[in-house]
């Protein structure tokens, strides 16, 4: 069953594009083991009512699905997503779940109805991330789960470091910023569940690092280069500095002693 949407002038930064879509898949073959050791922490199971806040290419969604045995609800802005979202469902026979095809703010969603809602990489692009919190919280059931995976982007940082990297890492907050997002939004989480009446149960970082050639190198290569020319537009970065730190990126990657080092993804998980 899908929810309307109405319009609102936030939009998600990075698109649904093809080129989009093919580093999600990249991203969720590294990251997806993270995420499901959570679901091993929480002990997800049988039987659960679960809502996956922006669910994408839906690697996640599936093993949601898989592990309680029945549909998972989805709010999903992207019509392309939302198909993927349809074909898992047409596979393995659990039906389809409620989707709202709204941004978050918009999906009236049920009270006191989940066992879990988990979102993953979407709240450090929205704005007024408190709201959202307690948006979640009033749908979830006494003794419920919210766990939201996301990062805390001090520690992304490169050895040998280029001299514009200090500016590299304000454009990129800056970036986000530009729709009300934060870059580091996982810092300031744990305060904002506990103020919507959560207890706090769980607070897990990981960092991933590598050096050229390396799935870590890959990852972080292909999104930041991608979007270099857009980080180029925010200050302190100029156009001038960014592609200095492109050609410096790259040749870095020629260099099998050069390291890349991730932002912490932060699993933080509060119990109604």
């Amino acid at each position: 069953m899908s929810r309307s949407r109405s319009p609102r002038s936030y939009r998600y930064l990075l698109g649904d594009h093809r080129r989009e879509v093919a580093r999600l898949r990249a991203q969720a073959r590294l990251w997806d083991p993270t995420a499901f050791a959570l679901f091993d922490r929480i002990g997800v199971r049988r039987g659960w009512r679960v809502l996956e806040i922006g669910p994408g290419q839906g690697s996640l969604h599936g093993e949601l699905r898989r592990r309680v045995r029945r549909p998972v609800d989805a709010v999903e802005p992207s019509a392309i997503f939302r198909r993927r979202l349809q074909q898992l469902a047409s596979r393995d026979g659990f039906g389809l779940g409620t989707m709202w095809d709204t941004l978050l703010a918009d999906a009236s969603l049920p009270r006191a109805t989940y066992d879990l809602i988990f979102a993953r990489w979407v709240f450090l692009f929205l704005p007024d991330p408190e709201r959202h919190v307690r948006q979640l919280v009033s749908a979830l059931k006494p003794g419920g789960v919210l766990a939201i995976e996301d990062y805390r982007r001090e520690t992304l940082s490169m050895i040998p470091c280029p001299p514009e990297w200090a500016a590299f890492m304000a454009a990129d907050a800056a970036f986000f910023a530009t729709q009300g997002g934060d870059a580091s939004i996982a810092g300031r989480l744990p305060q904002m569940f506990q103020g919507a009446g959560l207890d706090l149960i769980d607070i897990t970082p990981t960092i991933k690092t590598g050096h050229p050639g390396s799935a870590v190198w890959n990852w972080l290569s292909s999104y930041f280069l991608g979007v270099m020319d857009q980080l180029g537009r925010h200050r302190p970065l100029t156009p001038a500095t960014a592609t200095s730190l492109a050609r410096q990126w790259i040749a870095n990657g020629r260099k099998p002693t050069s390291l890349l080092i991730g932002p912490a993804l932060i699993d933080i998980v509060g119990r109604k």
